[in-house]
C-alpha cells in the first residue's frame, strides 16, 4: 500500500512535481464535472476567509453551480499518486476548494473606448539597431487585443505620461501578457524627462535584480506582504496562491501566475494592469488582472518571465532599469 502524505507547505514539492499534481487534478475535475478548470495552490477558504494554514488545490470552474448532483461535485480532498525519486509512489492527500473563474478579468484600460492610455511600472533600456540607446516601458499585451492602435500615452505617475509606440508584444500562444512600448522622441529629451520625474539618476542606470519565478511563488505561498506600484498611490497586499500549470485570464492562458489579496478596495481596478509589484524590496510581478467587483484581489505574472521574453525579442542588451 502506498503511504499517504499530507502536503502542508508549498516547498515540500518541486515546481515540476506541482505541475504534475495540478495537471492530474485537472483531469480528475474534467472527468467529474465535465468542465475544464484552472487550479491554484493556496489556503482553504470558508465564508470568503482563509480557513487554517493547510494547503488546498483551489479549483476555478467557468461556471460554479449552486446545486450540483453528488456524483458531479469536486471531492473535498484529492488523492493523487506522485512518483518519487526512488521509483516508488506517494499517495498525496490535498484539500480542495472551488471558485468561479469568471470573477477574474484583465484590468488594462480599454484602448477600444478611445482612452489611448496605458499604465506601466517598469522602465526598460536597450541598444537599438541604429546604434542609439532606446528607452521604453513594459505593459500588458492584452491592452492591444482586438485593436489595431499602435500609439498611446503610458502613465508612470498620476500626472506624468510618455508618448509611446508599440514595439513588441507577446502572442497569445506564448502564455505571457506583455508588450514593450518604445518612448517616442529625441534621446536627450527623453533622458531629461526621465530624470525630472526621478525614474533614473543618470543616462546609464544599472539593471535591477528581479525575483526568480520560484522566489515569487515562495513569497506568495508564505503569504508575504507586498506593495503595488501603479501610477497612483501604492497599496499593500498579501500573497495568497500560485498557478503552476497556467491560469486562464480573458483570451490568454498565462504561465506561473500568482494571486494576491487582503488589500484595499479597488487596489487592482481596471486601468492598473501594467503596474509593478514588490515583495519587500525586490521587484516581483506585473499586474495582469483583478477580481470583480471590489478588485481586492489581483493576478500577477513574474517579471523574470517577461525579461526572458524581452531579451529574446529585442536582444540581450534589454534590461529592466527601474521599478517604482
Amino acid at each position: 500500500m502506498m503511504p499517504a502524505v499530507t502536503i502542508k507547505r508549498y516547498d515540500e514539492l518541486t515546481p515540476d512535481q506541482w505541475r504534475r499534481v495540478v495537471a492530474t487534478a485537472k483531469r480528475h475535475v474534467k472527468a467529474i464535472t465535465g468542465q475544464s478548470s484552472e487550479i491554484g495552490i493556496g489556503r482553504k477558504y470558508s465564508g470568503g476567509k482563509p480557513f487554517g494554514w493547510q494547503l488546498a488545490l483551489r479549483v476555478y470552474l467557468p461556471r460554479k453551480r449552486q446545486r450540483v448532483a453528488p456524483a458531479k461535485r469536486v471531492p473535498p480532498h484529492f488523492q493523487i499518486r506522485l512518483k518519487r525519486s526512488d521509483g516508488k509512489f506517494d499517495l498525496l492527500v490535498i484539500r480542495s476548494d472551488v471558485e468561479s473563474l469568471g470573477d477574474y478579468v484583465p484590468t488594462a484600460a480599454s484602448l477600444k473606448l478611445g482612452t489611448r492610455d496605458a499604465a506601466s511600472g517598469l522602465l526598460l533600456r536597450w541598444n537599438g539597431n541604429d546604434g542609439e540607446i532606446k528607452w521604453g516601458f513594459a505593459t500588458v499585451g492584452h491592452l492591444y487585443d482586438d485593436t489595431p492602435l499602435r500609439t498611446c500615452s503610458v502613465r508612470v505617475h498620476a500626472t506624468t505620461a510618455f508618448q509611446c509606440r508599440r514595439f513588441k508584444a507577446a502572442a497569445r500562444g506564448e502564455h505571457l501578457d506583455v508588450a514593450v512600448m518604445v518612448i517616442v522622441g529625441k534621446p536627450a529629451e527623453i533622458e531629461e524627462k526621465l530624470k525630472c520625474c526621478e525614474l533614473i539618476k543618470n543616462n546609464d542606470p544599472p539593471p535591477i535584480d528581479l525575483m526568480s519565478v520560484r522566489q515569487v511563488h515562495r513569497a506568495a505561498m508564505r503569504h508575504r506582504r507586498g506593495r503595488t506600484f501603479p501610477p497612483g498611490d501604492e497599496q499593500a497586499f498579501t500573497g495568497e496562491e500560485v498557478f503552476p500549470d497556467g491560469f486562464r485570464l480573458g483570451s490568454r492562458i498565462l504561465d506561473d501566475c500568482i494571486r494576491v489579496g487582503r488589500s484595499a478596495e479597488d487596489t487592482f481596478r481596471r486601468g492598473t494592469s501594467g503596474s509593478a509589484w514588490r515583495f519587500g524590496d525586490q521587484a516581483a510581478c506585473m499586474q495582469v488582472g483583478g477580481k470583480v467587483t471590489e478588485f481586492r484581489e489581483g493576478i500577477g505574472q513574474p517579471l523574470d518571465r517577461f525579461l526572458d521574453w524581452i531579451q529574446s525579442a529585442i536582444g540581450e542588451s534589454a534590461k529592466v532599469v527601474a521599478v517604482w
